[in-house]
């Protein structure tokens, strides 16, 4: 039961009823604290929205606790302090390292946009190296306490250095925000933690109303699409995020080609931020899961397999125009809304022997969804483009919990929380969530708008 005399207060200032922007401002006492600072991601890299004014005075926040490095979560952390803000920022260790190449390629995409387009930067490199200046690295299970308040971070499994929060007020209320929770069982991270009993849940929903396919039909899958290509001497892009799903298939294509199950292809990892990530992951085994683990001890480099190609500048990026075919591209960005995987899909996007592999998250208004939806001629860098490459999805290799598994780690919590809160998911899927949540736990679940206030 709640304390009746305690009183906490969280504002939605992001990821209400939409995926992107994640960022919940939590008053208690005389602390005010918020969960994440993401951008906004959609139609153009820096959309409008992230312009705009916080629901907040970044002056007056005291510290930022951040569950992860995706740009959606702490993309506008340079923007806050750029404004104002001269708290302490938490994350654990892998999440610092991996915030720090997350904003600094965020700003230079910025500043590639300025130039070509003279499209306004939200920031600046120095308000990045402002960022990284006040991080203050957190361990999982480790409490820390603020001033009145107290938070420990837990092991989400959604990517390297990923967490949910618990926060507690003193001698009041106690509340859990997911954060991204993981798509289990990962094959190289630890699954996500148990979550403990709490007064109220702040939840993720970006697959509220789906269900993956099941896991051992990824590879499998994987495999048949490559062998098409092959087969066709086509090429297979796979726009993929950076940190996780770069590493993710890094791993899976390892475990192809070392075990020969698929012939002899040329793979090329044209991602600069997905190439440095991979060395990032490298030096946090303490994160794997005992079968990645295993594989390592055993002298596997799990992220490299003969075949690979790492273009690290454009240069390199630019050779792979020539390499014969059958190819397999991997470039960011994900949702295809920046990045090199733009220019491979001016190139390739209307033949018929490319295939365009979907492997994570589509938001609205990017040119991922659009694709994903059918769309037969898409604008690309300012091009008009004819679709005529087969578009795939293979949702196994999502990062995030589907509907049942969100349901199953609030089920096994070790006291069911007395209310829900559905964020970072587009409505409907937020709603089917909530509907979900309401009649399998008969828990009181709400699905909040952008800038509503809640008290617990």
């Amino acid at each position: 039961m709640l304390n009746s005399l305690a009183n906490m207060r969280v504002t939605f200032c992001g990821a209400a009823r939409e995926v992107t922007g994640s960022c919940h401002f939590v008053e208690a006492g005389d602390s005010r604290i918020l969960l994440d600072c993401g951008m906004f991601q959609g139609s153009a890299f820096a959309d409008a929205k992230n312009f705009n004014d916080f629901c907040f005075d970044p002056k007056t926040i005291d510290a930022v606790v951040v569950t992860h490095a995706h740009l959606d979560h702490v993309g506008r952390l340079p923007k806050l302090i750029k404004q104002g803000f001269k708290g302490k920022i938490y994350m654990t260790p892998p999440t610092a390292r991996l915030a720090k190449l997350v904003l600094e390629d965020a700003e230079q995409v910025m500043e590639d946009e300025y130039r070509r387009n003279f499209r306004p930067k939200l920031y600046e490199r120095e308000d990045v190296d402002r960022v990284m200046d006040m991080i203050v690295p957190a361990d999982y299970s480790r409490r820390v306490k603020l001033d009145g308040l107290s938070f420990r971070y837990r092991d989400a499994g959604h990517i390297l250095g990923s967490a949910f929060i618990e926060m507690e007020e003193a001698g009041g209320p106690r509340i859990a925000f997911s954060g991204d929770l993981g798509n289990v069982p990962d094959q190289i991270l630890k699954p996500t933690a148990q979550l403990a009993g709490q007064d109220a849940l702040i939840v993720e929903s970006t697959y509220g109303n789906r269900l993956h396919e099941k896991m051992d039909t990824r590879e499998s899958e994987l495999k048949k699409c490559i062998m098409d290509t092959m087969k066709q001497k086509g090429v297979l892009l796979i726009p993929a995020f950076a940190i996780e799903r770069t590493q993710l298939l890094l791993f899976e294509l390892n475990h192809l080609v070392e075990n020969r199950l698929i012939p002899a292809v040329d793979i090329y990892l044209d991602s600069p931020l997905g190439i440095r990530a991979s060395e990032v992951m490298r030096d946090f085994p303490e994160d794997y899961n005992a079968q990645a683990l295993k594989l390592v001890a055993g002298g596997d480099d799990i992220l490299v397999f003969p075949g690979l190609h790492k273009t690290l500048s454009r240069d390199e990026s630019k050779i792979i125009n020539e390499a014969p075919r059958p190819k397999v591209i991997i470039a960011g960005s994900g949702m295809m809304n920046g990045g090199r995987i733009l220019h491979h899909l001016v190139r390739y996007l209307s033949d018929k022997r490319t295939t365009v592999l979907i492997i994570g998250y589509q938001a609205s208004g990017t040119l991922g969804r659009r694709l994903y939806s059918g769309e037969k001629r898409v604008e690309v860098l300012g091009e008009r483009v004819e679709v005529k490459a087969q578009i795939k999805a293979i949702g196994s290799f999502s990062a995030h919990a589907d509907q049942q598994q969100i349901l199953n780690w609030i089920s096994a919590a070790e006291k069911l929380p007395a209310k829900i809160y559905c964020v970072h998911g587009e409505e409907d899927a937020a709603a089917a969530l909530a509907t979900r949540l309401n009649q399998k736990l008969n828990i009181p679940v709400d699905v909040p708008r952008y800038q509503e206030t809640i008290e617990i």
